[in-house]
């Protein structure tokens, strides 16, 4: 007898726009990469002969039509789910019901990870998944076809005659080298990585992870559930052949995307050792890249094995604040690993929060003023959230701030939460924005360092990342008008 295959359709709900009208709230750029947790999970659906499609409409216009046409042969949808689009998924969920009631709706992804139960009751879906979605996938497709019981699946949370029932405790995969390499042919279609280089063209730029978790514990960080808390490490043998896989497909670009790149040593020297011996030539992007793990000797390493860029946390300019934010790190070594990055050859990149409730002005000014004096290529300042999962979030909701169903919301006195209101910290991150770039010294330094790379996608980074500010400019003040209406 025949077993009957399923039709998956996986999506990635927009997350710079609200269904329906802009949010102003929301300034991710779209389709930096592709959405991996979607593509492991097809790949683990696609071996047991499932047929997947994918929707990832952080990398496309958001068009309902889209959606209602790929509904039509589809027998189960899963949609992935990071706080700050989950107002975009609980529309997507009302549509897809709308039209297919009785169609089964997994959803899973961080914000599942951290309030599965208010997960399901906000998006009306079917079926909950905390932790790795990689090991109940097949259980979940089990259950949905009569053979086996929700209630056998460890870490799920699901519907039953109206009412929410939870499965057994979480279980994770502990030897992350098992899961198979993601399904990139099913994201083809889109192209990743244009914020980084505007000349990268279709099927050149993906996304690869060398670990689950993070071993610290920023007060800002919403990864504080039992999956990101135990930290685990792939091999660097399963990381060289998913990279020579990669490859071989024909991709240019590859964006190392872990929370914490690079901050085991001997694994991350061994990869990049392997990428110089086996000639995986690549040009490489790193992400989450902690200022404690620089490293002369790794860094031109890296350099070597076709590294462009790095992407450092930084978070501020002031040494209270950093200790505040539990960084576990000091302005010294941010000033070491700067320089060093800069020495040997790396695109910078630094991030900044403004709006930490003790911060005051002379903090933000502080900040501005170390930053210009740091060699960094391009830097964001961004207001600080207060995300569910988060130390600081938690502190919040115990002191009456705010409530638990608040998952997402920015730094403002108006709630208690800043010294400063929205409008004002965001106003701070645009005049920074704009007193960082444009110096002239620090056009000049880009320009000679592209031209001394021979790659002036450089200045056209910078270029688009300038006049993304001026847009987030105009938007500003024009709800700063609306507001005064």
């Amino acid at each position: 007898m025949e077993v009957k295959k399923i039709n998956f359709l996986l999506i990635y709900p927009p997350d710079d726009i609200t269904i329906g009208g802009y949010n102003t709230d929301i300034l991710i750029y779209k389709g930096l990469a592709p959405p991996l947790g979607l593509l492991y999970i097809a790949k683990i659906l696609e071996l047991d002969g499932d047929k997947v499609e994918i929707l990832d409409f952080a990398a496309e216009n958001y068009e309902e039509k889209k959606l209602v046409d790929a509904l039509k042969n589809a027998d189960v949808v899963g949609i992935t789910i990071v706080t700050s689009i989950l107002k975009n998924a609980i529309e997507i969920v009302k549509i897809i019901k709308r039209i297919k009631p009785q169609i089964k709706v997994i959803i899973g992804g961080p914000h599942c990870t951290l309030v599965p139960k208010n997960a399901l009751e906000d998006t009306n879906a079917d079926i909950c998944v905390q932790g790795d979605g990689e090991k109940v996938i097949t259980s979940i497709k089990k259950a949905i076809k009569g053979e086996i019981s929700y209630s056998e699946i460890p870490g799920i949370y699901y519907k039953e005659n109206g009412k929410i029932k939870k499965g057994p405790p979480l279980e994770l995969i502990k030897d992350i080298d098992k899961i198979p390499f993601p399904a990139r042919d099913l994201v083809k279609q889109y192209t990743y990585g244009t914020e980084y280089n505007p000349k990268i063209k279709k099927g050149e730029f993906t996304s690869i992870v060398t670990s689950r978790g993070c071993p610290f514990n920023c007060k800002f960080c919403s990864r504080n559930s039992i999956s990101m808390k135990n930290y685990r490490l792939r091999s660097a043998k399963n990381v060289l052949q998913e990279l020579k896989q990669i490859h071989k497909e024909g991709y240019k670009y590859v964006a190392f995307v872990d929370d914490s790149f690079i901050s085991n040593k001997k694994q991350a020297n061994e990869i990049f050792d392997g990428i110089i011996k086996e000639k995986i030539d690549m040009k490489y992007v790193s992400f989450g890249v902690r200022v404690d793990a620089a490293d002369e000797e790794l860094f031109k390493k890296m350099k070597k094995a076709g590294v462009t860029s790095i992407y450092f946390g930084l978070e501020s300019g002031n040494q209270d604040i950093l200790d505040f934010y539990n960084k576990k790190t000091t302005l010294e070594k941010i000033r070491y690993a700067i320089n060093l990055s800069h020495k040997v050859g790396f695109f910078n990149v630094g991030s900044f929060i403004f709006g930490a409730p003790v911060e005051t002005k002379k903090h933000f000014e502080k900040t501005i003023e170390f930053a210009k004096s740091l060699p960094l290529d391009s830097v964001s300042f961004l207001p600080l959230k207060y995300m569910v999962g988060s130390d600081l979030c938690e502190e919040a909701i115990k002191q009456g701030k705010i409530s638990e169903k608040d998952y997402l919301v920015y730094a403002d006195s108006k709630k208690g939460l800043s010294c400063f209101t929205k409008d004002e910290i965001l106003g701070y991150c645009i005049k920074a924005r704009r007193d960082y770039f444009l110096r002239p010294s620090f056009m000049l330094r880009l320009l000679i360092k592209s031209l001394r790379n021979d790659d002036l996608s450089l200045v056209q980074s910078y270029l688009s990342l300038f006049f993304s500010n001026i847009r987030e400019e105009i938007k500003f003040f024009g709800r700063v008008l609306q507001t005064a209406k």
